[in-house]
């Protein structure tokens, strides 16, 4: 490992503010990746120690001093951290790495990919374009649909598409789906992460209130690979309560492919793709601490009553139990969800004496 970094720190105001402002370039070399080995070795990968990574960015932090009276006070700290993610060499030759998530057996393809010059942990897979529609298709007779010469595939027989089944964007204008279809789908990692908390006190109360977040990385929601459609073709598996709102003749969406329309089976697209930016309400403790004139009356030098509570509320657009998850969650495979638990929200009471 190999690290450089510098930082610098002021304050005003008789450092009723201070700002710390640092920046670092962490440079990691040989990680464990599977090279690929020649043929004549009868094995197709080992694992080595090969890899390079580099984590650079800028860290911020500023501390304030709000009110500060013999009764009352309040003091606040943000802090918010930039970090840039870089593959710098894989094995001797290699420029990209992909990584097969386990998920389940259908679903064998790569979903992750790290190249070289790039950073680690981005999606790959088909651009979701919805579902078919009565357009894009002929109609000879009835109930018989050819899909048009001009509209691609989605990796299906052409004959075997019917309206309402999934739809991806030729890329290379084939006319259907196939590994030059695949791109770049999401981001695993954030753009930047942070905190802000304040701490109150009034007499004998004490108020701590913290906030985290994360912004800019995206969550591959795999349980509505399996919730929200069916994408495997199982048998009586219970759906979202979203999927009703699945394409039919009378209502031709494209946000829900129709029964058994999902197309080939084991493609990840950008269909599950979500954004994964959340702020968290992460911490509120309030403790009070009785007078000891008081408590003196008890024989007791020191009484205190406190109550706590963690991850209280979640303000994000990810439709899944937590936005906050990477069930495979090392650094090639991060930002995937299926059949996680969530951060439980729970309340704590305490109390503390001393004679």
């Amino acid at each position: 490992v190999k690290t450089i970094d510098g930082g610098y720190e002021f304050g005003l105001f008789k450092n009723k503010l201070t700002l710390e402002a640092g920046w670092y370039r962490k440079s990691t070399t040989n990680l464990l990746l599977n090279a690929q080995l020649p043929r004549t070795t009868g094995f197709s990968t080992a694992v080595k120690n090969i890899g390079e990574l580099r984590n650079e960015g800028w860290e911020f932090t500023l501390n304030t001093y709000n009110i500060t009276t013999p009764k009352f006070k309040w003091q606040s700290s943000f802090n918010i951290s930039f970090n840039k993610n870089k593959v710098m060499s894989l094995a001797d030759g290699q420029q990209s790495l992909s990584s097969t998530v386990a998920y389940v057996s259908q679903f064998n393809k790569p979903l992750y990919i790290a190249e070289v010059g790039k950073p680690s942990g981005m999606m790959i897979g088909y651009i979701w374009d919805g579902n078919y529609q009565y357009s894009d298709f002929d109609n000879p007779s009835s109930g018989v649909y050819i899909l048009k010469p001009n509209v691609s595939g989605n990796g299906s027989v052409r004959s075997t598409i019917q309206p309402g089944d999934i739809k991806y964007k030729d890329l290379n204008g084939d006319g259907t789906m196939t590994d030059a279809d695949v791109t770049f789908i999401g981001r695993g990692q954030p753009i930047h992460t942070g905190g802000f908390t304040n701490n109150f006190s009034y007499k004998g109360f004490e108020l701590n209130v913290f906030f985290s977040w994360s912004y800019g990385n995206n969550i591959f929601n795999a349980n509505r690979l399996i919730m929200e459609g069916n994408s495997n073709g199982w048998a009586l598996i219970n759906q979202y309560a979203t999927y009703a709102d699945r394409w039919s003749p009378t209502n031709p969406s494209n946000l829900y492919y129709r029964t058994r329309g999902q197309g080939p089976i084991g493609l990840f697209s950008s269909r599950t793709v979500e954004d994964g930016s959340y702020i968290k309400l992460k911490t509120v403790s309030l403790s009070y601490s009785v007078p000891y004139n008081i408590i003196k009356k008890l024989y007791m030098s020191n009484l205190s009553l406190s109550v706590s509570g963690q991850n209280l509320h979640t303000w994000t657009k990810y439709s899944g139990l937590d936005p906050e998850v990477s069930t495979r969650g090392d650094l090639l495979t991060p930002g995937f969800d299926y059949s996680s638990y969530p951060r439980s929200p729970m309340i704590v009471f305490g109390l503390k004496a001393a004679f």
